[in-house]
């Protein structure tokens, strides 16, 4: 007798919760906020929700490959994202936990009839009347593969004939309700005033910005529980917005940030795993073994080691979610985390200093770091304007700057915009109690600052940011914080920009900090070079003030 849907369901949180089925930290993070769920009292689990949309899956018939003709089964892994995005609900409304949902597993772990089957539901049975329900991609051609895959679904359903219509220009339709089914992408006319039910976003590691998820967003707020279902492998461009909104998905499931009404479920490689272990192929393809066979991955990982290249990548993107083009973490937190001793910052007072200044854009977070080589310590003076603090809150960014106000690590200016005469104010306060040999700044967004200096203008010195310039203090940079030989002082900004690196290095091996590529902020570790070069420059051996004119070998002080 088949195992019923809710003992599947129990079976695989217990499996993953006690190890007996290996799993990724995020999906153990999502098995924990399961039991956290369940014994919340203001939540309960309505079990006919669930096991109406399992029976209305089983309804369905899978139309290609080697289950067609057969009824839609679902696997464990699938029963529990079905039981908590449909069975999870509040006891004050009935209404459902999870307006977002996000799923990012690998290719061949039935994506795409898994979310076509969600569309099909909240159309035909979630009795929403007038449901509007989208298809939504990068264009039209990706909008259409789901869409098209509920259209076979659905055209197999028996006892629909004149209920549901399916209409070759892209439409299904219930006169009944009123509902309709459409694809949907940034090609798609009047895309305001959608008042929608769900929106089904396929792949969206492709997707160059999230115009059309903000559409959807906006698009939900008059319905009583609509759904924004996400489905998607990893990438290969980092740049694109959901390379970011998966770091906050993974810092909602650390506990780091909160998003109540999100469900999360990424299949993702831990840290330290083999890409060409068989014990990782399963950890992250939960079909594994179903649709996935181990024979097809030993012959695509066979051939990604014989090939490399662009085949490697596609492997290890596309069966294993791994963002290739994500560059390795330029310095492990560990060791970024390390570099904090306890440190009487009165000796400070009077001590050689070399400032790096990194201004941004007028509205954004502007950095300036204050390197003391005898003491190997670096201070910072973080700024930004006090819009930044609601505005970044709006956003869902994945730091709270409001919480480093509170414990004095970032400093507000108020207004919309940075203040030039407020900030200069201060910066020569911090610097007051220093010997400021040398401030080291990008020309970029200082050219009617710099005759503002005063006292200090002498020590200013123009750091252009191209690689010749960069190479050199970065590696310093580098070095020091691996071998713990800087003291950071504990300020966690600096911390989470570490993170954030992305590193550029050209054939000759210099290297170079890349803003474009960088997951997040980086000012102030830019700044922190900017202020090693002016270090390295004014102290280079035999007087030369100028040590980058040339990429030779140049000796630097020992400290």
């Amino acid at each position: 007798m088949p195992t019923s849907p809710i003992t599947q369901v129990n079976e695989y949180a217990a499996a993953v919760r006690s190890g007996a089925l290996p799993s990724c930290l995020m999906v153990r993070k999502a098995v924990d906020r399961w039991y956290g769920d369940m014994a919340r009292e203001d939540l309960y689990f309505d079990r006919s929700a669930f096991l109406r949309v399992v029976k209305f899956s089983g309804m369905l018939k899978h139309f290609k490959g080697e289950f067609a003709g057969q009824s839609i089964v679902w696997q464990p892994w699938q029963l529990f994202c079905l039981a908590n995005i449909f069975g999870l609900k509040y006891r004050s409304t009935k209404r459902r936990k999870y307006t977002y949902a996000d799923i990012y597993v690998p290719r061949k772990n039935g994506k795409t009839t898994f979310a076509a089957v969600i569309a099909l539901y909240m159309l035909l049975l979630d009795g929403e009347s007038a449901a509007e329900v989208y298809a939504a991609a990068v264009d039209k051609a990706q909008a259409k593969i789901c869409f098209d895959a509920s259209a076979e679904l659905v055209k197999g359903l028996e006892g629909m004939d004149g209920y549901v219509k399916v209409f070759r220009k892209g439409s299904i339709v219930v006169e009944d309700t009123a509902s309709a089914y459409k694809p949907l992408s940034k090609d798609t006319k009047n895309k305001d005033g959608l008042n929608i039910h769900c929106g089904i976003c396929d792949e969206r590691h492709a997707w160059k910005t999230n115009e059309i998820y903000e559409v959807l967003k906006t698009g939900v707020g008059a319905r009583s529980q609509p759904l924004i279902f996400s489905i998607s492998t990893a990438g290969t461009d980092t740049t694109y917005p959901y390379f970011r909104d998966l770091e906050f998905l993974r810092q909602v499931m650390l506990g780091i940030k909160e998003k109540d009404n999100h469900f999360i479920m990424l299949y993702e490689p831990d840290e330290g795993d083999a890409w060409d272990d068989p014990a990782t192929w399963a950890k992250v393809n939960p079909n594994f073994g179903v649709s996935l066979g181990r024979k097809y991955m030993e012959d695509e990982c066979q051939e990604a080691k014989e090939k490399g290249g662009s085949t490697l990548a596609a492997f290890q993107t596309k069966n294993l979610n791994m963002w290739v083009d994500a560059p390795e973490v330029w310095i492990p937190d560990d060791d970024v985390a390390a570099c904090v001793e306890a440190f009487d910052e009165a000796q400070l007072e009077g001590a050689d200093c070399y400032v790096g200044i990194d201004l941004a854009s007028k509205s954004d977070l502007t950095a300036a770091a204050f390197w003391f080589p005898k003491f190997g310590v670096v201070r910072y003076l973080f700024t930004v304007p006090e819009s930044k603090l609601t505005e970044a809150q709006g956003r869902g960014d994945v730091v709270d700057y409001r919480l480093w106000v509170e414990q004095g690590w970032l400093t507000v200016c108020p207004g919309r915009v940075l203040d030039e005469e407020w900030w200069l104010q201060q910066l020569f306060n911090a610097l007051a109690p220093y010997k400021v040999k040398c401030i080291a700044y990008d020309p970029w967004g200082m050219w009617d600052l710099k005759n503002r200096f005063g006292k200090y203008e002498d020590t200013l010195m123009e750091y252009r940011q191209d690689i010749r310039y960069m190479s050199v203090p970065t590696k310093d940079l580098e070095s020091r914080v691996l071998k713990h030989g800087v003291n950071l002082l504990g300020n966690p900004v600096i911390r989470w920009m570490f993170r954030n690196v992305v590193i550029y290095k050209d054939p000759n091996a210099n290297i170079k900090l890349d803003k474009a590529r960088s997951r997040n902020k980086i000012d102030g570790v830019v700044a922190t070079v900017d202020a090693i070069g002016g270090w390295l420059n004014k102290t280079a051996e035999q007087g030369n003030r100028e040590i980058y004119t040339d990429m030779k070998f140049h000796s630097v002080p020992r400290i």
